[in-house]
Formats: C-alpha cells, sequence, structure tokens
C-alpha cells in the first residue's frame, strides 16, 4: 500500500473510532504529540489533549451525533475529507443550553500526515449554519 493510501486510512480510522466510537481517549493513538490544531477555539489546549477536550465538547452538546465520510482524498503527505455530522443539540457542551433540535452540518478537514499521525488539521464547517438550525441566529 503506498504512502497516500496509508494515510487516508490513518485519517479514516481516527474518525471513525474518535468520533464514531466515541472513542475520545484513542486521540493519541492518531495525532502526533505535537499536533497542531488551526482550527481551535481560540484558548483551547495544545496538542492532542486539546483536541480532545473539543470533540468531547461537541460530544457534550450532540450525544447522538453521527460523523459521515461523504468524501476522502490523499495525495503524498496530505488527506481532504468532506464530511457530515448530524445530530440532535441534546446537551450545553457548546456553551448554551440545549434546543433539542436536529441539525446537519458540513465541513471539510485537511491533515497533514507525518511519521503515521496526522501532525496538524485545519477543519473549515458551516458554524454559521448550525446556529441558524439551532435558532440561535435569525
Amino acid at each position: 500500500m503506498d504512502t497516500a493510501m496509508q494515510n487516508k486510512q490513518l485519517v479514516r480510522e481516527s474518525i471513525d473510532r474518535v468520533w464514531g466510537a466515541q472513542r475520545v481517549d484513542d486521540v493519541g493513538r492518531f495525532l502526533a504529540d505535537d499536533f497542531i490544531d488551526h482550527s481551535a477555539a481560540p484558548g483551547t489546549a495544545p496538542g492532542p489533549a486539546g483536541f480532545a477536550a473539543g470533540v468531547r465538547r461537541i460530544l457534550a452538546g450532540f450525544p447522538d451525533a453521527c460523523n459521515t465520510i461523504d468524501e476522502i482524498v490523499a495525495e503524498a503527505d496530505r488527506v481532504v475529507v468532506r464530511w457530515t455530522m448530524t445530530g440532535t443539540h441534546g446537551g450545553d457542551g457548546l456553551g448554551f443550553p440545549a434546543t433539542g433540535r436536529a441539525v446537519r452540518l458540513e465541513g471539510v478537514t485537511i491533515s497533514r500526515i507525518a511519521d503515521g499521525r496526522i501532525a496538524e488539521h485545519w477543519s473549515f464547517r458551516d458554524d454559521l449554519g448550525l446556529l441558524r438550525q439551532l435558532g440561535l441566529m435569525p
């Protein structure tokens, strides 16, 4: 298997395990010790611990979250995933009371792989659309 295919498999497995199976404690298995999340919220701790905290916040807000890989492309050390998350806002992990509303959030994440682990990533998602679906924005 070539490197690009191995990288694609690593990213797919990380999504399935951390998001799909909600095994957040497994992030260290997939992320480099010096992992950089270029999309982290201000004040987020660096590295795998900060990423895991962010995943926990999202899963607390959407306990029934279902993440789907819509498309995955790999070349050299980069993997691009177009994804969709659906779920019901049933918790306050996002910092405001649960609305009970069903949502659909789409995004794209670009990951750079180094030494068999995700070294950094950039995630672009429709946060404004999410807030509208939750009734928090007009």
